[in-house]
């Protein structure tokens, strides 16, 4: 038994190079590097697009966001129709609440002539 369990000899690679860390690099790759430069000039952005122009081209109404009258128009906007769903929320409440009117008041101290009995006083 000790004669078939031959030790296979460990598979040498042809040079002494590290591994490859991609399997599409090869020994003949070539990996091209920007200059420092370049590299950590790439947050600074240009102020004009692809066909030249400028970026920051003027808008219909020569601004980028709303008035201050706008926005107070919408907020006020915004204000009246929270008043006016709280207030109908409130009237349709008031109206589905009939409780007295439709359900007779059957427990015995509420009967008329019952005999009322006052609550003992808190210690």
């Amino acid at each position: 038994m000790e004669e078939e369990q031959e030790e296979k000899p460990a598979r040498k690679r042809a040079r002494d190079e590290p591994e490859l860390a991609a399997p599409s690099l090869g020994p003949n790759t070539v990996i091209k590097r920007e200059p420092v430069e370049e590299r950590l000039a790439r947050h600074e952005q240009s102020d004009v697009d692809a066909m030249g122009k400028d970026k920051r081209r003027a808008v219909r109404g020569q601004s980028y966001g709303p008035s201050k009258l706008r926005q107070a128009t919408l907020y006020a906007i915004v204000l009246a129709v929270g008043a006016g769903l709280a207030i109908g929320a409130k009237l349709v409440v008031d109206s589905r609440d009939t409780f007295p009117s439709k359900v007779p008041h059957s427990a015995p101290w509420a009967q008329p002539g019952a005999k009322q009995h006052p609550p003992k006083p808190l210690q």
